[in-house]
């Protein structure tokens, strides 16, 4: 067992006795190719500028969020991102520029301690508990990259004046405080209560049973003041989107702080919810680009409902997508089960990536409604089609600085979702590996014997299913290497030092003793798969909000007659998409050469017409072929020339 690494992360990350998995901090990953330019692409549009630092800090210092607004959450939620980069790259200059914005962020504090974009008179409602959860989980994933104690001491004397304050004024009712679910005016304490996640961090970096009592009122509330959504989630008798409050985002948010909580209390109640919170997710949620919500940032049955032409344009949030990635991530390490893996895949190669903003392109409907703001380009664009359609039509968490500025919610949590890539694509477990993500690169961590050891990953995927892994240790030595095969991949062979081993789904298990020099060969099942829409007919929804009021209203939901004429091709774990620039209108109906075993024979191409990671030609039954990228190349310019479509329409 690994006694020194549970030494080294048990204080703040107390999971020995829960989870199954591990993220060794001590890992270094380095890519090649797209992936590491997805990095280089954050870090440049983003982390490394120190007037986007310094515009979000003075939020504090103005107390700007006077509209009950969310100006607040953006450092805490860009600083987390950083800090996730930072642990890749080892970038000084970022880190430089993260220790001062650190200590000006610090210094924005009142007398006793309280960091808030709200004036005292209007705190405790709208965003701000919301806002303040993010300064904390800010701080508190800075503080796994900061090399400085005494920094970090300063930091952790912050974090406890902040909760003090907010602990003085936030409770019951019978002690003479208010409600964590009636401070806001949004979403009936959803967004509020899920400052959950770093009150009990808060706890295990301090050991303070007053964080300990605070984390375990706020799950008492069950996160709602209209019903108890931790019940809800363990007896599991409805789906999410049949919840009195459906906001994704932020339900996500308080279930992560619920896993952190069990992680404490080794309660299996809060387990089994948190499972069954999770698997509702992929059973009734999840599109085929691996994010949530047709109808803005909602659960609302997006599963069946994806290939509706009749969906809003204001859909598959960013936001969302890396939440969604984040709280995947968190569920591997409780379970082990790879299934949530497949999920996070899918999500990073379909919806997070086709996010990035990589042409630089400003939100076309924001300069016509805002033509005196000053215009630039945000790193991320906010939502995503399914059906015919543009990215962008407009910027999430949109808000207007007092410099004449603005920025959105997904811009600032974007670099997040890079930066979880290398801490999925290792896990250790109690006697070795789990191998996630296939990326060309190397990554580099610790044996259970403490002996430094590297694999070198040689592929070209998701453009090919062969990875060949290479293993480096300084000495022989027996542990266990869980490879990956993908829920998708129907005929995955696996093979070490040339010969075959027997392939599991989920995990395939080789335990051996490794030594320098040692191969083993992955091929996955490339083939490119048809996928269909779910007939549903009719649904009854809870996605009306009521604004105001603060209460959702049924919706009467009928299947778009259109969405069964609707498919999409699956390759890998890539989308593939048509595009208006590839030669063709994504509107007019095609017919696609379908194979009797539902795959799609098609064939690698190459195109310069935009840069992409994967074309191909799908084969049409006139004989001819039509040409495709993956879905996060294609509408890049955020208008109707790159107009695209992952549920293609066909006659």
């Amino acid at each position: 067992m690994r006694s020194n690494f549970y030494e080294q992360n048990t204080a703040n990350f107390p999971r020995v006795q829960t989870d199954k998995f591990f993220v060794d901090y001590s890992n270094a990953a380095k890519y090649t190719g797209f992936m590491n330019n997805a990095f280089d692409f954050v870090e440049n549009a983003q982390l490394l500028r120190t007037d986007l630092w310094d515009r979000f800090v003075q939020q504090f210092r103005e107390e700007a969020d006077t509209d009950n607004g969310w100006r607040g959450e953006y450092w805490g939620k860009m600083m987390r991102g950083a800090a996730f980069v930072y642990s890749y790259t080892k970038n000084e200059e970022l880190y430089r520029i993260l220790v001062q914005t650190v200590n000006d962020m610090i210094e924005t504090a009142n007398e006793v301690g309280r960091i808030s974009t709200y004036p005292v008179e209007l705190e405790f409602d709208g965003w701000d508990l919301w806002s303040r959860k993010y300064v904390l989980l800010g701080m508190q994933y800075f503080m796994e990259i900061c090399d400085d104690d005494a920094l970090k001491a300063k930091i952790v004397e912050s974090m406890c004046k902040q909760v003090d304050y907010i602990i003085s004024k936030i409770g019951t009712q019978e002690d003479g405080k208010l409600p964590i679910t009636s401070a806001t005016c949004e979403w009936r304490g959803l967004n509020s209560s899920s400052l959950l996640e770093p009150i009990v961090r808060l706890y295990n970096i301090t050991g303070e049973q007053k964080y300990f009592d605070f984390a375990e009122y706020i799950v008492g509330t069950g996160f709602t003041d209209i019903a108890d959504l931790v019940e809800r989630a363990y007896v599991n008798d409805f789906d999410l989107y049949q919840y009195p409050v459906t906001k994704a985002y932020e339900m996500i948010s308080c279930f992560e702080g619920l896993l952190e909580f069990y992680r404490l209390t080794k309660e299996e109640k809060y387990k089994t919810a948190l499972v069954n919170f999770a698997n509702r997710i992929l059973e009734s949620d999840i599109t085929v680009i691996g994010t949530c919500g047709c109808t803005g940032e909602l659960f609302d049955h997006s599963a069946v409902r994806q290939a509706n032409t009749t969906n809003h344009p204001i859909k598959q949030e960013t936001c969302v997508t890396v939440t969604l990635m984040k709280f995947f991530y968190q569920i591997t390490l409780l379970t082990g089960d790879p299934k949530y893996v497949d999920a996070f895949e899918t999500a990073l190669y379909n919806a997070y990536l086709g996010a990035m903003n990589t042409e630089n392109v400003v939100e076309p409907r924001l300069m016509e409604q805002q033509p005196d703001w000053t215009f630039e380009p945000l790193p991320f664009d906010s939502y995503s089609p399914l059906t015919a359609g543009h990215r962008g039509h407009w910027i999430g968490g949109l808000k207007l600085m007092s410099d004449n500025h603005y920025y959105g919610c997904c811009a600032c949590i974007g670099s997040a979702g890079i930066g979880l890539v290398p801490k999925m694509q290792l896990l250790t477990t109690a006697n070795g590996f789990a191998l996630n993500l296939f990326i060309n690169g190397t990554v580099t961590s610790k044996t259970p014997t403490n002996q430094d050891v590297a694999f070198n990953l040689k592929t070209t995927y998701p453009v090919d299913g062969t990875v060949e892994i290479t293993v480096n240790t300084a000495a022989p030595e027996s542990f266990e290497l869980l490879i990956r095969n993908p829920a998708w991949s129907k005929t995955t062979s696996i093979a070490v030092n040339g010969v075959a081993v027997e392939v599991k789904s989920g995990y395939t298990r080789i335990e051996r003793v490794w030594k320098t020099g040692d191969t083993v060969t992955v091929k996955l099942d490339m083939r490119t798969e048809v996928i269909r829409p779910i007939p549903y007919g009719t649904q009854v929804l809870m996605t009306d909000i009521r604004w105001g009021y603060n209460y959702s209203v049924p919706v009467f939901d009928r299947e778009d007659p259109l969405a069964k004429k609707h498919v999409a091709l699956r390759r890998g774990p890539v989308m593939l998409a048509q595009e208006n620039r590839l030669g063709y209108s994504v509107d007019d109906a095609c017919s696609i050469k379908i194979n009797n075993d539902g795959y799609v024979d098609v064939s690698l191409t190459e195109t310069d017409i935009y840069p992409n990671i994967v074309a191909a030609n799908v084969p049409l039954e006139d004989g001819s072929t039509m040409l495709v990228t993956d879905y996060a190349s294609a509408g890049k310019l955020l208008n109707d020339e790159s107009k695209t479509a992952v549920w293609m329409l066909t006659k």
